[in-house]
């Protein structure tokens, strides 16, 4: 099934040449460190962003993540001459201007604009003030809330609805 998903993307993204990537460090349950490779692209005027695959690596240098990336991108059928986006977390040998994967891939992609990626961006803007008491116990009541409601189909529904009632409510009351 993930093949299937993955070559429907990929079909995708061919159709509409141009696209962006995203690539981040994790580590998943096995303490296994891996890249986890997303693009983006436009699709009938929509921005899509596609999780492609994880890949695991053994060797965290700017140098062989950077090799990596480009060689996954390439077996994946990409052609990386398309490629005008390059989006990483702000670790130096990611975002390094002249020894990182951004400066590398660059070098060889030099249409491959760097854009700091928006979700490690979030969490840079809460992360400073959450050191606040007040705040942080409102990110955890969030948290609890979320909890809370994804323990129960009924509870989600009834969330729904009213969420739908209140953009209702909302929508009538500007007109």
């Amino acid at each position: 099934m993930g093949d299937a998903i993955q070559k429907q993307i990929l079909s995708d993204i061919s159709q509409c040449k141009y696209f962006s990537i995203l690539a981040d460090e994790t580590t998943d349950v096995n303490q296994t460190e891996q890249i986890s490779l997303s693009v983006r692209f436009v699709k009938d005027t929509q921005v899509h962003e596609e999780f492609l695959c994880f890949v695991p690596i053994s060797s965290t240098t700017s140098k062989d993540l950077a090799s990596m990336v480009l060689t996954q991108l390439s077996q994946l059928g990409l052609n990386l001459e398309h490629m005008r986006g390059q989006g990483y977390d702000g670790a130096s040998n990611m975002r390094g201007k002249y020894r990182g994967v951004l400066a590398r891939v660059k070098e060889l992609y030099p249409l491959a604009m760097y854009t700091h990626c928006c979700s490690h961006v979030l969490n840079l803007v809460i992360s400073t003030p959450s050191q606040l008491p007040v705040i942080r116990k409102v990110m955890a009541t969030v948290s609890d809330i979320c909890v809370f409601l994804s323990r129960s189909a009924q509870r989600v529904s009834i969330f729904q609805d009213n969420v739908k009632r209140e953009i209702s409510c909302s929508d009538s009351s500007r007109q």
